[in-house]
């Protein structure tokens, strides 16, 4: 007996409705309310812990033309560089900048190195690597005498020992060099060293502090595997590496190679002098690029 035409239709209409369900039930697809780092709504295959760093492209020296030694500053309380400060503790396996280099350190990713004394900061050298991370937390730490609860409303004087918090580095130093390759005609800059930088309160005054360099081509296989949070998305897109290479983020120059012992903007000038000297220094690297197109 054949079935009405009406409960043809039906049947046909029904089964159309139905097919877009049963693609929810496929294997490696999964809708659940349980909350995780990326709240478990779906397998997730992008491993980050299995990610490779893309090498620099291969530069001659005789295609060098022309390079330059900066210093730059990363602040990290402006809005388009928060990524680089929160979370000041790691959350859903994300990690702020000073965290993820601390236990790169801890890991023997990378290396840390003392800060010089002089203005021109970090270089490449051995004999002043930190042998271990614990000697990177005592930085400057101290003892004070400070009240300690020990039970409610009873207090008593205790020796406390203080040392640095992730969350007082405000500043990022980076020291970096850019030069313009001539086999592809397109000026490049790659990030020799970054330098957390402390500001925190002593007796009122508010003070800063140059904690340590790391040499950064030795970081990027660590940097490519710990992702960055993107805000708007949050769903991992990119790692603390694509964010150096690629530059985003916000900053200004502090400081060039020069003749007089590389020496700070701030040893010559102040103010808002040493603003339109820092966009000085931009702009003379940028017209560099643009005068060669022009000529």
């Amino acid at each position: 007996m054949q079935k009405p035409f009406g409960m043809r239709i039906i049947f046909k209409i029904t089964l159309i409705l139905l097919l877009p369900l049963t693609g929810f039930t496929q294997e490696g697809v999964r809708f659940t309310d349980k909350f995780g780092p990326f709240h478990d709504t779906y397998q997730q295959e992008n491993d980050f812990s299995n990610r490779k760093y893309i090498p620099y492209p291969y530069v001659r020296e005789a295609d060098v033309m022309w390079s330059k030694v900066t210093w730059e500053i990363i602040d990290l309380r402006e809005k388009v560089n928060l990524p680089l400060y929160y979370p000041t503790d790691t959350l859903h396996s994300r990690k702020s900048l000073i965290n993820a280099i601390m236990d790169g350190i801890e890991n023997n990713q990378f290396n840390a190195f003392q800060t010089p004394l002089q203005n021109n900061a970090f270089e490449f050298e051995p004999n002043n690597i930190f042998l271990n991370v614990q000697q990177i937390r005592d930085i400057s730490k101290r003892e004070d005498l400070m009240q300690v609860e020990i039970r409610p409303g009873v207090t008593r004087d205790s020796l406390v020992t203080i040392r640095w918090r992730p969350e007082e580095i405000k500043q990022i130093l980076v020291k970096e060099v850019w030069y313009f390759d001539r086999k592809d005609s397109r000026l490049r800059s790659e990030i020799i060293g970054i330098c957390p930088i402390r500001e925190y309160n002593f007796n009122g005054m508010m003070r800063k502090q140059r904690m340590f360099w790391i040499y950064y081509p030795d970081t990027r296989n660590y940097f490519t595997t710990v992702p960055v949070y993107s805000p708007g998305n949050d769903k991992p897109l990119y790692t603390f590496d694509d964010l150096f290479v690629n530059r985003y983020f916000s900053s200004y120059f502090v400081q060039e190679a020069n003749v007089y012992n590389d020496r700070l903007i701030t040893d010559y000038v102040i103010g808002r002098e040493a603003q339109l000297e820092s966009e000085r220094i931009k702009k003379e690297i940028f017209d560099f690029e643009q005068d060669l197109w022009e000529n």
